[in-house]
């Protein structure tokens, strides 16, 4: 299933090449929800002078999968979280992380944010040998594209007599 209400996620990559047609990166663009654990976490104490600010996030994909799933083959590795269900489709979680100004821009997007986020590809080694690579996204853009609406239930339940 591709859509979440009446929005559809997006995901897509291509090959940075230099002049010699050497791969150089990959840049990806991806649209989809921050669920609640994917909420950004912010760090000001980063860097070689522990001064840089920066920011780790996830996004949730629904409905790209296989696309993903070319990028993850072309790298030899793998995303935070996959998972598929007849009802729901496919779902994918995509580790991200912005620098400085960027941290602050994706620490204000909320749960059930809408978003547009686009960088570069990068994969996070992993020290279990069992586990493949982690492929996530240094952000160079990112955007918000709706918020989601919060509802508040003022109703009381009526005791029955």
């Amino acid at each position: 299933m591709q859509t979440q209400g009446r929005f559809r996620d997006y995901f897509s990559f291509e090959s940075m090449r230099d002049r010699n047609g050497e791969l150089v990166c990959y840049h990806v663009t991806m649209i989809g929800t921050i669920e609640k654990d994917g909420v950004a976490r912010i760090r000001t104490d980063m860097g070689v002078n522990n001064d840089q600010t920066m920011a780790f996030g996830r996004i949730t994909i629904r409905g790209c999968d296989r696309k993903i799933q070319v990028l993850l083959k072309e790298t030899n590795s793998r995303i935070y979280y996959h998972t598929y269900s007849p009802e729901e489709g496919a779902s994918d979680i995509i580790s991200f992380v912005a620098k400085e100004w960027r941290a602050q821009e994706v620490y204000n997007f909320n749960e059930g944010d809408r978003v547009l986020i686009e960088g570069r590809a990068y994969i996070r080694h992993s020290e279990n040998p069992d586990y493949k690579d982690e492929l996530s996204i240094t952000v160079t853009g990112q955007f918000l594209l709706g918020r989601r609406k919060r509802t508040v239930n003022n109703l009381v339940p009526q005791q029955e007599f």
